[in-house]
């Protein structure tokens, strides 16, 4: 005790004379002992206070004074140490965060931890009377220079690791939350435009499939926006037009930071991501997929496992809501630091959210997550339901008929193909020996010289005229002969596969219609059109009641689609062209409709549009030339727009996938999806300093234009 609780305890002993007896000695401990377990128990300090109590008055301190309150007592450094104290401190707001972007030396590190391997000493390194300690720092500057070496050739950089062929930069970032390592985040960053030695696609396709999906739903070969939700922000704030496309690709961090689904900690590393210096200036747009991994804690990921195979429909049922409600909390949390929803790519249900922000986006104090939650989500419009039961059996049926039937007509296809080879090269040989021929005879005609005799000559018109008529003879042999080839499969076709392929196929869907299946919930015409199987459409439309025929032929299937649009979503070849067009006449004969949109916004001309669009940009980002070229399918593009076009007129989202290859005479190869010619990259005092040839100012006009 100190003096003042010395002169308290002293006021409170009773006043008694000396001892007189060990009764009273006895007596007068007693009560000495009493007086100092009262003083104990009334200055127990905060280590008496409940642990809900505590954890509330020290979740306020600043993380600089954790460890000198963990070193005050273990009540203090238990509770500092809890996940409670770590779940109290987001909730609250009051937790630190931070983000610590690993440079390339950093990475390198941490996976080489003992540094480089097989790293010794050969004989001509040190002198042989080197002492041990000669040997050892030259050992070490072996090691330190082998070090450098590795993290050259590695791709490390000052953002982490970047690859040599495609530019793009794998950035690694510490999660940090009141000054300790509780997570991490991965992010890609690839440069844009026409100046660098790759296309934009193929860069995104090197790196995952993940980029890839982005990178073409969003730009075109180059890198340039192709949806409108991002060029009207871009407009506003003049920041997405060209620069570092950044994409979040995982976001992970310690369970005990996300009490009861708070996404404050989240929230505020993403942001602190974003903001990091060293990446200031290097993006003009980010992007982001909702994932549902974020949130999910390891228990709920090995249930969501356990019940995907084996659990019951409960389970599986309790299992999805847990998986979209996780989806939807990291996309509540992306908002909350000003991203925005991309509308164009909403088209079906369960499938994630895309978001996106510009660095003007991040300007804004983060959002509460009450505020977030008053900011409307773009839905997908509601679809038909999946087939089950016997529409399921039937669907699944017709699938494998249609497969059987365009194995079929594949086959038919590549022996008219081959036939048609053939009948080209016995052509132009035929047409090289009629030349000889007709050279022969050429100088038949001019006489007989003077050194042969009149016997020889003889001899050589006979030969000459034998030879003639054994060509006609050989040509109309072959010719007889290719054309017998083609009827025979032709008939082995029509007469026998076929024939027998449909008669199955009739008896099987008649039956299972007397089950009770249904044409219309089966999305039968659907399958049939993405198919294009024209020997069944028939029968299947005459076994649709016709009150209902009109509205089949116009509605949906499970994924957003009309016939129509499952026509044109296949890719045409040089080869299938007519077939195309065959059964989109078709469909249009029996009352489809060009004015319907799918769950994406496009009518079936815009989605022909997409269609032709990635075919050519394929093409060009990976170098294939196959004689497939452009003017070749012109003729075909613009009876094919001509049919599709909707009499209603053409949708925003229609005139968005306009294919440019198509619709200008323009080289592909200096086209991105866009359709503008490279120079739009430039700025306009660039254009204008460029004035002075005249071609180049007339290609400028073009592709301004």
């Amino acid at each position: 005790m100190n003096a003042e609780e010395h002169d308290s305890y002293n006021k409170k002993r009773p006043s008694q004379g000396p001892y007189s007896s060990n009764e009273c000695g006895k007596k007068m401990k007693q009560q000495e002992e009493e007086c100092i377990k009262s003083e104990q128990h009334n200055y127990r300090g905060f280590a008496s206070l409940p642990t809900d109590v505590l954890i509330s008055i020290l979740c306020r301190s600043p993380a600089s004074d954790h460890t000198a309150l963990r070193d005050t007592c273990k009540s203090f450094r238990t509770t500092i140490d809890s996940a409670s104290f770590k779940g109290e401190r987001a909730t609250s707001g009051w937790a630190e965060v931070s983000t610590h972007l690993l440079t390339g030396e950093e990475l390198y590190d941490r996976v080489n931890p003992n540094g480089p391997e097989d790293v010794s000493l050969s004989d001509g390194d040190v002198d042989e009377d080197a002492t041990e300690e000669e040997r050892a720092n030259k050992l070490r500057w072996k090691i330190a220079e082998k070090r450098v070496e590795e993290i050259i050739d590695y791709g490390y950089s000052e953002l982490g690791c970047m690859d040599e062929d495609y530019g793009y930069h794998d950035i690694t970032m510490d999660i940090e939350v009141d000054g300790k390592r509780c997570g991490s985040m991965h992010l890609v960053l690839l440069p844009r435009g026409v100046y660098h030695n790759y296309p934009f696609h193929e860069a995104a396709d090197a790196h995952s499939s993940e980029l890839q999906m982005v990178g073409v739903r969003l730009c075109d070969s180059v890198g340039r926006l192709k949806v409108r939700s991002i060029k009207n922000e871009e407009l506003v704030s003049g920041e997405a037009g060209e620069g570092g496309f950044l994409h979040i690709k995982t976001v992970r961090i310690n369970e005990a930071y996300q009490p009861m689904d708070c996404t404050s900690v989240v929230s505020e590393a993403v942001r602190s991501a974003l903001s990091q210096p060293k990446l200031e200036g290097k993006w003009t747009l980010v992007t982001a997929i909702s994932d549902y991994q974020v949130y999910m804690t390891t228990e709920e990921m090995e249930f969501k496992r356990k019940v995907r195979y084996g659990g019951n429909a409960e389970e599986k049922e309790r299992a999805d809501k847990r998986f979209w409600e996780c989806a939807l909390l990291d996309t509540l949390t992306l908002l909350r630091i000003g991203f925005k929803q991309i509308p164009e790519t909403v088209s079906q249900k369960q499938n994630p959210y895309w978001l996106f922000a510009l660095p003007c986006f991040l300007n804004d104090p983060i959002k509460s997550f009450e505020e977030v939650n008053q900011i409307p989500l773009i839905e997908p419009p509601d679809l038909p339901p999946e087939p089950i039961g016997v529409d399921s059996e039937m669907l699944e049926s017709m699938k494998k008929y249609f497969i059987n039937m365009r194995q079929i007509l594949d086959t038919l296809k590549r022996t008219k193909l081959e036939l048609d080879k053939s009948e080209q090269n016995f052509s132009d040989r035929l047409a090289e020996m009629e030349r000889r021929s007709a050279e022969v005879r050429t100088s038949i005609e001019r006489g007989k010289p003077d050194h042969i005799s009149d016997e020889s000559w003889a001899e050589m018109v006979a030969d000459v005229e034998r030879g003639e008529e054994e060509l006609r003879t050989h040509s109309a042999e072959i010719e007889e002969s290719i054309q017998s080839a083609r009827e025979d499969h032709r008939n082995q076709i029509d007469n026998v596969a076929m024939p027998i392929a449909m008669e199955e196929f009739q008896v099987e869907m008649t039956a299972l219609v007397r089950k009770g299946g249904s044409i219309r919930k089966s999305h039968a015409i659907h399958c049939c059109s993405r198919f294009r199987i024209t020997q069944f459409i028939d029968f299947l439309i005459d076994m649709i009641p016709i009150e209902e025929r009109a509205q089949v032929l116009s509605s949906w299937d499970a994924c957003g689609l009309t016939p129509l649009h499952c026509v044109v979503l296949g890719t045409p070849e040089v080869d299938d062209k007519d077939e195309y067009l065959d059964f989109v006449e078709r469909l249009l004969g029996l009352g489809a409709d060009t004015n319907v949109k799918s769950a994406r916004g496009v009518t079936p001309l815009g989605q022909y549009r997409l269609t032709m669009t990635n075919k050519f940009d394929y093409n060009n980002v990976f170098g294939i030339r196959s004689g497939d070229e452009p003017a070749g399918w012109r003729p075909f593009h613009r009876k094919m727009e001509g049919l599709l076009r909707p009499y209603r007129g053409e949708t925003d989202a229609d005139v968005e996938a306009k294919c440019a290859v198509l619709d200008n005479d323009v080289d592909p190869n200096v086209l991105g999806e866009g359709g503008d010619d490279v120079n739009a990259w430039m700025d306009d005092d660039e254009d204008e300093n460029m004035e002075g040839d005249e071609e180049n100012d007339n290609e400028d006009d073009e592709g301004e234009e």
